[in-house]
């Protein structure tokens, strides 16, 4: 039959409800379930823009069903348009992870692997450090930025963004930032032009609102800072990042393989890609051949 796709509801603690996709090849998880005695699954995050639109590595989840590891592909509040209506708050954020979570083990699944690409690297770090539960067993990092808030300063001033990151944080820190309850003007949009390029086309650009981006991208977003969030991470962890990445630099990747090691971990595996840039175009297979590899190894 292959692989299918199974529409899952998720529902957070808080109410929130979100769309999720399982990718799925009954026979072949079957196969290796009888060959390990477990049910692995994978929980996969997308990037800024979610998994129904251009945030995700799209080719990747059927790609690790056909392997035999069935892997749901989870909206967040995070996605798509989260940044623009308010509910991309990094820390909620963190509660449709667990629901995936528990989703999966409701379904049978005894070993869960959280597997985040870009801005969801992040995010799937902040769940893995903060739910040690024994039912996670490894954590995967595609293109995860050193920090959010760190990762977009240094690209506005590496294109000469406008506004420029300083001048968003003197703005937003007298409103987000005063410590007072949201309020309507917390939700003004706003443009950043040439953050993430050299132009001012829409591509080269990032929207928000005032609240999205303090709680994602702001100095005080501890929560979307991955290097707060990894020497808490105890289990195998796997970091992969393309050499020719335009939006997160390279060097970021081996700081994070460094810090987790220097915090004790001793199953950290750094792996790059050759050439690959932020969406792994024509190296989709090196990406895909890292994870199972990985994968296989934890078996």
């Amino acid at each position: 039959m292959g692989v299918e796709r199974v529409l899952a509801t998720i529902r957070a603690e808080d109410g929130e409800v979100h769309d999720a996709l399982l990718h799925v090849d009954d026979r072949i998880t079957r196969v290796r379930e009888r060959s390990s005695g477990h049910r692995t699954a994978i929980i996969h995050v997308h990037g800024i823009m979610g998994n129904f639109l251009v945030g995700t590595l799209r080719f990747l989840p059927s790609r690790l069903a056909r392997a035999g590891y069935p892997t749901l592909v989870v909206e967040t509040r995070m996605g798509n348009v989260g940044q623009l209506f308010g509910k991309a708050i990094f820390e909620d954020a963190v509660r449709d992870i667990a629901a995936a979570f528990w989703w999966l083990e409701a379904e049978g699944y005894d070993r869960i692997v959280v597997c985040g690409y870009s801005s969801g690297a992040s995010l799937a770090a902040r769940y893995v450090a903060t739910h040690h539960l024994q039912g996670i067993k490894a954590l995967i990092s595609i293109s995860g930025p050193w920090g959010l808030p760190q990762s977009l300063e240094e690209r506005s001033r590496k294109w000469g963004a406008d506004p420029s990151y300083d001048e968003i944080v003197e703005r937003l820190a007298k409103v987000v930032g005063s410590g007072t309850p949201d309020r309507p003007e917390d939700d003004r949009l706003f443009v950043i032009e040439q953050s993430r390029g050299p132009t001012r086309r829409p591509q080269d650009s990032e929207v928000y609102t005032y609240r999205t981006w303090w709680h994602s991208r702001g100095p005080e977003a501890y929560a979307a800072m991955a290097f707060r969030q990894l020497p808490d991470v105890t289990v195998p962890t796997l970091l992969v990042q393309g050499t020719a990445d335009q939006v997160v630099d390279p060097e970021e990747g081996q700081r994070q393989h460094d810090l987790m090691v220097e915090s004790g971990n001793d199953q950290v595996e750094l792996v790059w890609v050759q050439d690959a840039g932020h969406f792994y175009k024509g190296q989709e297979i090196l990406l895909v051949d890292a994870i199972t590899r990985f994968l296989g190894d934890l078996a």
